[in-house]
């Protein structure tokens, strides 16, 4: 049978179903095929295909129960929450054959195109988290001017995706992290044709190549169930096989993932929790930059929606017996000798029952007494602060001396060492040699995520 028909305007999984359906026509008695397709030869038209000619195939996993091939994955959470460290830590367990799944023992070839973070950033992540750099790609579009020069525009969904097939099919892409996703999308995230209409194409791709697309997506703030944070059109949800929900538990500074959809297995609601340690990686000039690394990932009881909503509650409930003044009084007694990290500062008060929360009110209702300074000794990433008195900063500004005698003389007038923390000094004078520990990755703040990370 051979019919003349236009398939430019369907997806590439709708033009290989549909291909698939002609040829079962041609071998099926003429009186079968026009029973089943009965079909004017232009504009839009019904088709149905016989459930006896469509080929039978499991899903298959490049990180069971994860991250399924052959169509989208998100993994989404709050800002901070370790997102993007996820996903590159995932990808780099790929790149040495290490995933539980159908590749297990075969290294895979992964692509990156990371939008927030610069592909030095993101080499550095990668290189601590162990992968194999000959199998990792930096994927991004250049736009070519008529004088022959290119600029880095990014890539452009859906509008690139032709562009990008010979390319990933070439590499033997297997996996394709995308983030933030948003950020290469065409139209609006909050309208549901919009997201329709850049990811409907998107995941015909993955199916096509029988790969694996990632893209990272941002939470909405506050309470409830996790999922519905997620920002943008609930069309996020419906297109993707599966979800993976983030959240960072105040209470030990862990992280937890939840596989909240997983529409090829019955692994919805398991949950896996980690930490974050800090790795000094030495760049090309010599000089060592702490970057975040998962480590302990394993199974865990808890979930996303548990952890968020604790959270939450606990930033809300004050302490019964701290009156008004009570918290900033002691505050203003534990900075006398000298600015203090806020990490330290709130170790000490949660000793004594006092919350994050409470000093934030604290430091906001001192008028102006309590300040924050940049830490001069600090040289990674962002920016460190200190918590400070103001009549101490401007004494020492004029070249003054500290005051009490729990420290000593110090070389340097703005930093000071924790009362209660014998060890502060030292870390803060050598702030890349003694991140060794999980909870510094967060603690110091030090690795912010466009998004996160």
């Amino acid at each position: 049978m051979t019919i003349d028909f236009d398939m430019s305007a369907m997806t590439l999984e709708q033009r290989a179903t549909l291909t698939d359906y002609f040829t079962a026509l041609d071998d099926m008695p003429t009186t079968t095929a026009a029973h089943t397709l009965a079909m004017p030869y232009k504009g839009r038209t019904p088709f149905l295909v016989p459930a006896s000619t469509v080929a039978k195939q499991r899903p298959r996993f490049l990180d069971y129960p994860m991250i399924p091939t052959g169509t989208l994955t998100l993994i989404a959470g709050r800002a901070g929450v370790s997102k993007s460290t996820l996903s590159i830590y995932r990808a780099a367990l790929a790149t040495r054959g290490l995933l539980d799944g159908d590749w297990n023992g075969k290294p895979a070839t992964v692509a990156i195109s990371g939008i927030e973070d610069s592909q030095s950033m993101q080499r550095m992540r990668l290189e601590a988290a162990g992968a194999d750099l000959e199998r990792v790609r930096f994927l991004s579009m250049f736009d070519t001017s008529g004088d022959g020069n290119g600029t880095d525009t990014g890539v452009r969904i859906p509008d690139d995706l032709p562009a990008l097939v010979d390319s990933l099919k070439s590499e033997g892409v297997r996996l394709w992290i995308i983030d933030p996703i948003t950020s290469c999308m065409d139209g609006d995230s909050n309208k549901r044709d919009d997201v329709r209409r850049a990811l409907d194409p998107l995941a015909a791709l993955a199916a096509d190549l029988d790969m694996a697309i990632v893209g990272i997506l941002h939470f909405n703030k506050g309470g409830g169930y996790a999922s519905d944070k997620i920002s943008g059109s609930h069309a996020f949800r419906d297109v993707i096989r599966s979800l993976v929900l983030i959240a960072k538990d105040d209470d030990n500074g862990d992280c937890v993932a939840t596989i909240d959809k997983s529409s090829y297995t019955t692994a919805q609601g398991m949950s896996y929790s980690y930490g974050l340690m800090s790795v000094d990686i030495e760049d090309d000039s010599g000089e060592t930059f702490a970057v975040p690394k998962v480590t302990g990932f394993m199974k865990t009881e808890r979930d996303v929606n548990e952890v968020i909503n604790r959270n939450i509650q606990a930033a809300n409930v004050e302490p019964a017996h701290a009156e008004r003044g009570e918290v900033l009084e002691w505050l203003t007694d534990y900075l006398k000798d000298g600015p203090v990290a806020f990490k330290d500062i709130a170790t000490a008060a949660c000793a004594e029952g006092y919350s994050r929360r409470q000093l934030t009110n604290a430091r906001e209702r001192s008028d102006g007494r309590i300040i924050t300074v940049p830490d001069p000794t600090y040289q990674g990433r962002g920016q460190k602060r200190l918590w400070t008195l103001a009549d101490i900063t401007a004494t020492l500004a004029r070249g003054g001396t500290e005051r009490g005698s729990n420290h000593g003389s110090i070389q340097n007038p703005m930093i000071a060492t924790s009362p209660n923390t014998s060890a502060n000094t030292s870390a803060l004078q050598a702030p890349a040699r003694a991140r060794e520990t999980e909870q510094n990755t967060q603690d110091l703040g030090l690795f912010p995520e466009g998004e996160e990370s």
